[in-house]
């Protein structure tokens, strides 16, 4: 990550910069600053990660530069303040923390902490998005099931079935083998599989159309998979299901 240092006081940004370096070594400053005008030049040429901005300076004061800015502010926000009644007034422009000065090292590494997770929440939101992008105009051939421990990258034609199992989705694959993922059936459906080879048999079931052996009519009907599970299909999917079945 980087961050830039604003304060007005020189021996405040040098210690807080020595910390950061010592403490914090995920965390690179590449910039400070002593004031707000002199901050709203550096965001015009660069744009860090994280801003720890003081409140209290002449001329302008910190919160300014928050308020002002339209939009979204280009970097998550620490205050660095040694006075308490901006705490509240700070949290309402959603900075990520509030430290006292001086500055307590635990304090900053937790602070620091929190804009490395929300940074990871942010990008892993937006490389889903991107890949969710990809998957809809069919220009990637594999697609993202996210498990306890991360991403798995697999081909839809490699899915046999997925089964719903309370908020969570176990899908089986060709090769025998299957994964538990973190997302309901209904995600998988509507973001993940929306492909036409894939149908929702049953509330719990959704299915690869490559894959399914026989179609049972009767009372309760069902398919036989090729991994060779028998899927209950529901009363009022089944004409769908025949006519997608059909040879075209």
């Amino acid at each position: 990550m980087t961050g830039v240092i604003v304060d007005d006081e020189a021996r405040s940004r040098r210690i807080l910069k020595a910390f950061c370096e010592e403490y914090c070594p995920n965390l690179e400053i590449v910039g400070m600053t002593n004031s707000v005008q002199t901050t709203r030049d550096l965001l015009k040429e660069q744009t860090p990660d994280v801003l720890f901005l003081d409140i209290e300076m002449p001329h302008e004061n910190g919160l300014a530069l928050i308020k002002e800015w339209e939009g979204a502010f280009p970097s998550e926000v620490i205050f660095t303040t040694a006075y308490e009644q901006y705490a509240l007034e700070a949290f309402h422009v959603d900075a990520i923390d509030y430290l006292l000065k001086p500055i307590q090292i635990d304090e900053l590494i937790a602070a620091v902490g929190r804009v490395q997770a929300r940074l990871n929440q942010q990008n892993n939101t937006t490389k889903l998005g991107v890949l969710k992008h990809l998957i809809e105009t069919e220009k990637l051939d594999k697609i993202a099931l996210t498990t306890f421990d991360g991403f798995t990258f697999v081909s839809p034609t490699a899915i046999v079935r997925c089964q719903a199992h309370d908020n969570y989705t176990y899908v089986y694959f060709t090769d025998g083998s299957f994964l538990l993922l973190t997302k309901t059936l209904k995600h998988y459906e509507e973001v993940v599989l929306n492909r036409k080879n894939f149908f929702r048999v049953h509330k719990s079931h959704l299915v690869n159309l490559d894959y399914v052996e026989q179609f049972i009519k009767g009372r309760q009907a069902y398919i036989v998979m090729k991994d060779e599970s028998k899927i209950e299909v529901s009363e009022r999917k089944r004409k769908l299901l025949l006519e997608k079945l059909e040879p075209q």
